[in-house]
């Protein structure tokens, strides 16, 4: 075995979807990913591409979206190192549900779905693990449904921008305000809603200190205030 196909077997066994298969028949799906290298901006994918691949983030970041009705970006979630993505389009052979772009340069692994069903034919029992993934994936919608009916906007851009905090977020020191390298276009652009209202909110949070804003960047001064927003009685 190559070093390179050790690294894929390694990394493939860190996701759920493939935790559980057993690293002798693994090197068979490792041996059979390529290694792929995105550009910041860079659409891998697009809803209603053909779902011939799934892929597995090595480095970088991918954000997971679709358009709205009024042209706006909606985020689904984004893909950090360690997770995968595009799996439902490979599993059940239709098209892609969301638009795949990465947030950064990123290495990606990727698996052809023809390679990812032959294997499931040869070892069906592997195919229970899929279910796992499958439901946190439905759980996940469910939730993001949930946020978009019932929570406010405050309490939804605080949810956002803490999940920003765990994938973008940077610090000077490790006790430190969390810098997020984005515009206030950008966040409205993930949450589906206008510059105008997400400006509204963060001015306010602004003048008592719980962000500061800057040109292309929000820095997260009081994370707690955040999360108590983020979770309304």
């Amino acid at each position: 075995m190559t070093e390179t196909v050790q690294r894929r077997r390694e990394m493939l066994a860190k996701t759920p979807l493939f935790s559980a298969i057993p690293p002798s028949l693994l090197d068979e799906l490792a041996i059979k990913a390529k290694t792929i290298r995105v550009d910041t901006r860079e659409v891998l994918f697009s809803k209603g591409d053909p779902g011939d691949r799934l892929y597995l983030v090595a480095k970088g970041l991918i954000r997971i979206g679709v358009l709205s009705v009024e042209g706006r970006e909606v985020t689904y979630g984004m893909i950090k190192p360690g997770e995968l993505f595009g799996e439902i389009a490979v599993l059940d052979g239709g098209v892609r549900s969301a638009d795949a772009t990465a947030m950064e340069t990123s290495e990606l692994l990727a698996l052809e779905r023809r390679d990812v069903t032959a294997f499931l034919q040869r070892h069906p029992i592997q195919a229970l693990h899929l279910l796992t993934v499958l439901c946190d994936r439905v759980r996940r919608a469910d939730d993001l449904l949930e946020d978009v009916v019932f929570l406010s906007l405050p309490s939804r851009l605080a949810k956002h921008l803490l999940m920003l905090d765990a994938t973008l977020g940077t610090r000077d020191h490790p006790k430190g305000p969390v810098t997020i390298r984005l515009s206030q276009q950008e966040v409205a652009d993930h949450l589906g809603i206008s510059r105008e209202s997400v400006n509204k909110v963060l001015s306010k949070w602004e003048q008592v200190g719980i962000v500061t804003l800057g040109r292309g960047q929000i820095t997260l001064n009081k994370t707690a205030a955040l999360e108590e927003f983020a979770s309304p009685p």
